[in-house]
């Protein structure tokens, strides 16, 4: 097949990117909704348990998540620069980063036991959430260095091979949830055991598929794959030291919004419900933002390492073109289509349905700003980090994320006794605020002095 060519930094390139990054991400969203639906068939206890330990999982493994999918920017740069030996020895020390982050991230294992203990639930899921997540964290490394062997492909903008790959991987993880939950075609009956092995097992597939790619006749003589093999220093060092701030500002983030949701749940039964509805919204927005993101991230890197930043800032601008229009889009459903949407979720004869739906409309308005804000935040964002520029992104997501957004989610809750909608407005703040500032950073063009390769 002819491939296809598009103008330095169109619309065009940027869509092709990032289309399949987006779908990859939708399709997470779709694996983890089924999990948590076959889970919620087989039992309420847990359905509860999987959710927190899942989430414990997920923040243990973000940092490394981070630091292991830098990889591809400097690849992106040394593929843009047609230096492909040096695309290789970044491939092997992104490799090598991410399985000593693998076992750094087992070892944390017990902590993560003793966390699960601080939240006192009943017995009965505190001892389910401990299986799920010993499991999942034990055997995240998969995921690690999956982000690292993907960074092969998508810094090279073949974005369509960890697309059909995370596909693969989901469909294992999928059927093998069925049948290892239910005790079906001969396994046993797992139950939530069940589910973290598939999605163990799912990880596992991907990391085959993604090494016979790799390391396939041609792609390893192209690449001098196997030659090149082995540990280099100062690829090692810079990767690290742009990687970390940027596993490290991830896991703030994401951090800073799990303990909002758990102090939400400190208001009253009616206001958590209200949030969550919201909350189970934001994928239809963050999954195709994200993906965009990732997009952006890559092109900037590439034409950054081709010393074009002209290139770069035309990027961001076709970002915008489609971030906004789609954002603007959902914001606007969310503001005038408030009551059908919030039905999918509270149907009307439900118990508490008036009562829910009465303090989610009010959160649906915000929303509709909160998507704006928070597409901003992640074009921008993406932009200066696929610069290099992810100590300053690293410092935000601290002070902002801990410095302002949770001491004040943390008054409004247990001092002034505020509302769900008041707590969420401090959210939209702070959306708003990282949008500005990382607007600003783009704006100001610091990123372009950055040189992430020599």
């Amino acid at each position: 097949m002819k491939k296809k060519t598009f103008e330095q930094a169109s619309l065009g390139e940027l869509w092709f990117l990032s289309y399949p990054l987006i779908v990859t991400m939708a399709a997470q969203v779709v694996m983890q909704f089924v999990d948590r639906m076959f889970l919620a068939w087989y039992s309420h206890d847990a359905l509860a348990a999987c959710v927190p330990a899942g989430v414990l999982a997920m923040t243990f493994g973000a940092v490394f998540m981070g630091l292991a999918s830098y990889t591809s920017v400097f690849i992106s740069q040394y593929y843009a620069q047609k230096k492909y030996a040096s695309v290789s020895i970044s491939l092997w020390q992104g490799i090598l980063l991410a399985v000593i982050s693998s076992l750094i991230l087992a070892s944390m294992t017990p902590l993560g036991g003793w966390v699960i203990r601080l939240f006192d639930h009943s017995p009965t899921v505190t001892a389910l959430e401990l299986k799920y997540f010993f499991i999942l964290n034990l055997f995240g490394g998969f995921a690690v260095i999956n982000n690292a062997l993907a960074s092969f492909f998508s810094g090279r903008g073949k974005t369509k091979v960890p697309m059909w790959v995370t596909l693969c991987g989901n469909l294992v993880n999928i059927g093998l949830d069925y049948v290892m939950i239910f005790g079906k075609l001969g396994f046993p009956e797992m139950g939530i055991i069940g589910a973290a092995w598939a999605t163990v097992l799912g990880s596992v597939s991907m990391t085959f598929i993604f090494g016979g790619l790799i390391f396939a006749g041609r792609v390893r003589k192209t690449f001098k794959i196997s030659k090149l093999a082995g540990f280099y220093k100062p690829v090692f060092s810079r990767l690290l030291r742009f990687g970390l701030p940027n596993g490290f500002g991830f896991l703030m983030d994401i951090m800073s919004f799990t303990l909002f949701t758990f102090m939400v749940g400190n208001i009253d039964v009616i206001s958590l419900q209200a949030s969550n509805v919201v909350m189970s919204m934001q994928p239809v927005v963050f999954t195709v933002i994200l993906g965009l993101g990732i997009g952006i991230q890559i092109l900037v890197s590439k034409y950054q390492g081709l010393s074009r930043s002209d290139l770069a800032v035309k990027v961001v601008k076709n970002a915008c073109k489609l971030g906004y229009a789609y954002a603007g889009a959902v914001g606007l459903l969310f503001f005038f289509a408030a009551v059908p949407l919030v039905a999918l979720f509270v149907p009307p004869n439900s118990p508490d349905a008036a009562a829910i739906a009465a303090k989610t409309y009010p959160l649906m308005k915000l929303v509709s700003a909160f998507v704006l804000f928070d597409a901003t935040y992640l074009i921008f964002g993406e932009a200066i980090r696929g610069a290099g520029d992810t100590k300053f992104f690293m410092k935000v997501m601290l002070f902002c994320a801990w410095g302002l957004m949770i001491p004040g989610a943390w008054f409004i809750i247990y001092k002034l006794h505020g509302s769900v909608f008041m707590v969420w407005s401090w959210l939209t703040f702070y959306a708003a605020l990282t949008a500005v500032i990382m607007l600003w950073r783009f704006a100001k063009g610091e990123w372009k002095k950055i040189k992430v390769t020599n």
